[in-house]
């Protein structure tokens, strides 16, 4: 395997750099609300700089979502694959979740403001969005699923409405920076709702 030039490194920091701008900014101010002109200030690039990445802005936005998923993926579902029976894999899932929100709460946050911001606007912003969503639900249900099989999780209960309950509790616990605010952090909060919920889930 051939090692990257250092050319080749900067270019991929350089690229770095903006997607996490572009996440704070659609944050801060939707995706329509921020323009070029803000990405290049926020990350000191000239705009031809960023047009050398990034086709446009719409390119931005796709990469920015894949971005957050990628983070979850590698933060939070490696080790819930990982884990042992159900219960404990749905146990680590809320834990590694509630942990990377407190590092970094702005990948809860996009998701959040740009599924608000695109509703009824963009129909492909808003499919992505919601591709992110489903697959999400997908990944719980099957958990759920192999724990009923298991006689892990009771089997009265519809496992893809659980999976919707727990999306539900993660992108609602986890994107509501007034937790914070109140001085409670999101792995209190999740710690709290793990001995709640778990318990009920047992057969």
């Amino acid at each position: 395997m051939t090692s990257k030039t250092q050319k080749q490194l900067q270019s991929e920091r350089t690229r770095r750099q903006i997607i996490d701008a572009a996440a704070q900014l659609f944050v801060r101010k939707g995706f329509y609300g921020t323009s070029i002109a803000d990405l290049a200030r926020a990350t000191d690039l000239t705009k031809g700089a960023l047009y050398h990445h990034f086709e446009n802005k719409d390119a931005l936005f796709f990469v920015v979502i894949k971005s957050v998923r990628s983070a979850w993926n590698k933060e939070v579902a490696r080790d819930v694959v990982e884990a042992g029976d159900a219960l404990t894999q749905l146990t680590v899932m809320l834990e590694n979740h509630a942990r990377l929100i407190q590092e970094n709460d702005t990948l809860c946050l996009v998701l959040h403001g740009l599924t608000t911001e695109m509703e009824g606007v963009n129909p492909d912003f808003s499919t992505a969005l919601q591709e992110v969503y489903a697959d999400l639900t997908r990944f719980i249900e099957r958990i759920v699923q192999k724990g009923q099989a298991a006689g892990q999780i009771r089997p009265d209960l519809d496992a893809r409405l659980m999976a919707l309950n727990f999306v539900g509790m993660l992108r609602g616990i986890g994107c509501c920076p007034v937790f914070r605010q109140m001085g409670v952090d999101h792995a209190e909060i999740i710690g709290t709702l793990n001995q709640m919920l778990l318990g009920g889930l047992r057969p």
